[in-house]
């Protein structure tokens, strides 16, 4: 049995706010045999497994959608959200996980109106919108206009301290730098050295991607994580050349994009991830969710095995003494579970689902006085490069970027520890990843003084590793699914570990499974 849990109660309830709404089961636990979810109504029954903002998102779709007459949402834990979860300790407000969406790829921001929850979203504070770098142990601000590994300012290239005299004549170089049209994949190290130099990747590409994907970038896809920069490539003949086409092309938007990291383009609930979530869940309809609830077995009903039904159907099993048909279903489960869901169903979904593997991390998450820190607090974060021998892969100046987190004498600092380069990290125990980070800080940060608050947050497992071909093995898993008749997957592991690819990948695969067009 996957994630065994108890079996699911005949209710369970979600608590909203200061609300308390019930997620009733559409029937009675019958013992010993299948229940069946229909609906008077016609369409299709769906199923979607997991309660990540992947399976909420189909949810909320699928119910708004004549072609289903009855959607079900089963989690294993006692929480819809996955990774998304907010702390409330007295004063301060702690996100475990994500704490916004980009709003440049909109599925989020359409979510919420959709929803009808624009209204929850706020930007970030105008006050201290820039990042910075750790370089030979000072902290220094990113180079402005430097977009995840384009270049667009010449003058904040030359004036950088963050590069030598060749590091930064290398970098400008690129212009003339031959350009591959090969068509296969590459990893990101392969990509940015050959285009920008190895000090520029090591210094800048380096610790930006580790700290969003916490991967090796040596084996990181290229197509996968960052395909922007390769279609630029092999249209303009390089990053700066696409830079300027595309000014030339429109000159607002490239004057848009030329700032660097647009933090205008970044939303966050201005109450804290969870209230987002507890208030999508509450658009659906009564009895949807079905929390504690894990699905032991997944298997294919033949024609004629439901009664008045010739359909090819899906059977759900959660206990040995429950299951449920349904005509769809979506698996919005990490890789490793539904690749164990489709072992029985297809041996080829399944080894392709398995191959997708996982990074560990932890955060820990420390509140402290403002003015017991020297070093330099004026932006919203700081990205730590490999080559500086440190234990912090980032810390995040969370209260900077959104109001209410802490009282405005206090910061929130969020410690990032571990990935693919450092899984060692793991082994320790709270204690001790709370003893290197208040020294990462003290170090880096120049800080003098003891937290006001501090916790440890750990991700066992939990970063999607986009490795060289995983676009292709993705691909792959959707045509053995696509001989399968109405089921899909979705989620981080596929198309993209942010939360507005999460979205769209639920919103796709509520399409898939009626064999209908790309989402837009």
């Amino acid at each position: 049995m996957l994630r065994t849990n108890t079996a699911a109660p005949t209710w369970v309830e979600l608590k909203l706010s200061n609300l308390s709404f019930e997620f009733r089961l559409l029937a009675p636990r019958i013992p010993l045999e299948k229940q069946q979810v229909t609906s008077d109504a016609g369409g299709l029954r769906l199923a979607i497994v997991g309660g990540g903002i992947s399976g909420i998102s189909a949810a909320f779709y699928a119910s708004r959608d004549s072609r289903f007459s009855a959607v079900r949402l089963f989690e294993s834990s006692g929480r819809l959200g996955g990774v998304i979860e907010t702390l409330h300790k007295g004063r301060y407000l702690i996100e475990r996980a994500a704490d916004n969406f980009a709003t440049l790829i909109p599925d989020a921001l359409k979510l919420s109106r959709d929803a009808g929850l624009e209204d929850m979203l706020v930007a970030p504070r105008e006050h201290g919108r820039q990042a910075f770098v750790l370089h030979h142990g000072r902290v220094q601000p990113i180079p402005a206009g430097f977009s995840l590994m384009q270049p667009t300012r010449v003058w904040s290239v030359l004036t950088t301290p963050t590069l030598s005299l060749r590091g930064k004549a290398r970098l400008l170089g690129e212009f003339f730098v031959r350009a591959r049209h090969e068509q296969s994949d590459e990893s990101l190290e392969s990509f940015a050295s050959r285009r920008l130099g190895r000090e520029a990747y090591e210094n800048l590409v380096e610790p930006i991607v580790s700290g969003i994907f916490t991967a090796d970038p040596t084996t990181l896809s290229m197509q996968a994580t960052m395909p922007q920069f390769l279609a630029m490539e092999r249209k303009s003949g390089g990053l700066i050349r696409g830079h300027l086409a595309a000014r030339r092309a429109d000159a607002a938007a490239a004057a848009r994009k030329a700032s660097g990291a647009r933090y205008d383009q970044f939303r966050a609930p201005e109450l804290g991830m969870n209230a987002w979530l507890e208030q999508l869940a509450a658009k659906l309809p009564s009895g949807t969710v079905s929390l504690n609830s894990p699905v032991a077995e997944l298997s294919l009903n033949s024609p004629g095995d439901r009664a008045n039904d010739n359909q090819t159907s899906w059977n759900l099993r959660m206990s040995p003494d429950k299951s449920e048909d349904f005509d769809a279903v979506i698996l919005a489960t990490p890789a490793a579970v539904s690749s164990k869901l489709l072992q029985n169903v297809s041996a080829e979904a399944a080894n392709f689902s398995s191959t997708i593997g996982y990074a560990s991390s932890a955060v820990v998450a420390m509140v402290v006085n403002r003015s017991n820190v020297r070093g330099r607090l004026d932006g919203f974060g700081m990205i730590v490069p490999a080559k500086e021998q440190r234990d912090a892969l980032a810390i995040s100046f969370t209260s900077n970027k959104y109001s209410g987190r802490t009282p405005d004498e206090e910061v929130l600092l969020r410690v990032f520890l571990g990935g693919a380069l450092r899984p060692e990290v793991m082994d320790r125990t709270d204690a001790q990843l709370e003893e290197i980070a208040c020294r990462e800080v003290r170090e880096i940060l120049k800080w003098d003084g003891r937290a006001n608050w501090m916790g440890v947050i750990r991700w066992p497992e939990a970063m999607p590793q986009y490795t060289v071909g995983h676009c292709d093995r993705v691909a792959q898993l959707h045509t053995a699914l696509r001989r399968l008749p109405r089921i899909a997957v979705c989620g981080a592991a596929y198309e993209g570990v942010g939360i507005p690819q999460c979205v769209r990948s639920g919103r796709q695969a509520v399409e898939n499974v009626v064999g209908t067009r790309s989402v837009e």
